[in-house]
């Protein structure tokens, strides 16, 4: 937004409640109509920063003694998004996102997830791995790893690595090749936005299966050692949840069956087995061994799906606050 534009009341109101916190915005929309804070919400998403005299300027109009404090503030969508989903009711605010993505029209790439891997990658075969990066950047981590899985082996490490080294793409640049893929999808039947870097990659390695994930590791590492070990860093994998204190495992336990539960223990450690039968019942866990001395030879699939599925229910729980992980090599976590 340039310095000397002059700004409109929502835009005003916008600044303020980014300057204030997300704390207040609650109060403040519900004295406003529905058609207010839609064209508040609008002005946030327009805005990604504002100067310092811009600030200044709309503080001193609101009030002499308030501290700003803080020389730029950032708005946008993904910041917007989270003030609403904070402050509103889900239906409120999804009507209101709804409605700027009316006006703006749809995020890049958005929809592909609906589309088959091997399709995907069919479509894709031909691409520069710098585009396979942008797209892998903008699916869920499943979804990610599917498509990764579907690519040739020798170009799977370069992508993940043109990813890990991704910040911001010009938002006009990702619009244009999602152009050209939903094309090239619907034949077969500047702003930045963050897609990618070593979180991206991890998340989707910790999607993938073991063999994948090893041989896409190794390969990265060849490359670079810094950000491979970086990328493993942020990984969490079955075995990790032997550093989770019991608090933790018996939250765990409360979302998963003692089918996924049993299924994952064939593969894994004495160590992990001994951590998750410490924290159930006596007879649950006489069951579940006596489960794995009877089970015959399952396939490593079934035990990795497993297994994932039980990390992704540590990731969620993590997301909701229900645990808090300090780290792949910490010892310590919160709950």
């Amino acid at each position: 937004m340039a310095e000397n534009e002059s700004l409109s009341g929502p835009q005003k109101i916008a600044v303020l409640l980014l300057t204030l916190g997300d704390r207040y915005v609650s109060d403040v929309f519900q004295e406003m109509d529905q058609s207010e804070i839609l064209q508040v919400s609008k002005a946030m998403a327009d805005m990604e920063s504002v100067s310092q005299e811009q600030v200044e300027e709309v503080l001193k109009e609101f009030t002499d003694s308030f501290d700003y404090g803080q020389k730029r503030i950032v708005g946008g969508m993904p910041q917007l998004k989270k003030i609403l989903s904070r402050n509103l009711e889900q239906s409120q605010a999804e009507d209101i996102l709804n409605a700027l993505e009316h006006k703006y029209g749809p995020a890049p790439f958005q929809g592909i997830e609906n589309y088959s891997p091997s399709l995907m990658a069919q479509i894709l075969s031909n691409e520069h791995p710098q585009t396979l990066a942008l797209i892998l950047g903008h699916l869920g981590p499943g979804h990610a790893a599917d498509l990764l899985q579907h690519l040739p082996a020798g170009v799977r490490h370069e992508v993940l690595m043109r990813l890990a080294k991704l910040e911001s793409v010009p938002l006009d640049m990702l619009h244009e090749v999602d152009n050209v893929l939903q094309d090239q999808l619907k034949a077969m039947g500047g702003e930045g936005e963050k897609v990618g870097g070593v979180q991206a990659v991890a998340e989707i390695l910790n999607a993938v299966d073991r063999s994948t994930e090893e041989e896409v590791l190794a390969d990265i590492e060849e490359e670079s050692s810094q950000m491979a070990e970086e990328i493993r860093e942020l990984m969490f994998v079955f075995e990790d949840i032997t550093k989770l204190d019991d608090r933790a495992v018996r939250e765990l336990l409360k979302e998963i069956s003692n089918e996924d539960l049993t299924m994952a223990l064939k593969g894994g450690s004495e160590e992990i087995k001994e951590k998750f039968f410490s924290n159930l019942s006596e007879r649950a866990a006489t069951m579940i061994r006596e489960d794995l001395e009877i089970m015959g030879p399952v396939r490593l699939s079934d035990v990795e799906g497993a297994q994932r599925t039980i990390v992704k229910e540590v990731r969620r729980l993590e997301a909701e606050g229900r645990i808090i992980l300090t780290g792949k090599g910490g010892d310590d976590v919160l709950v």
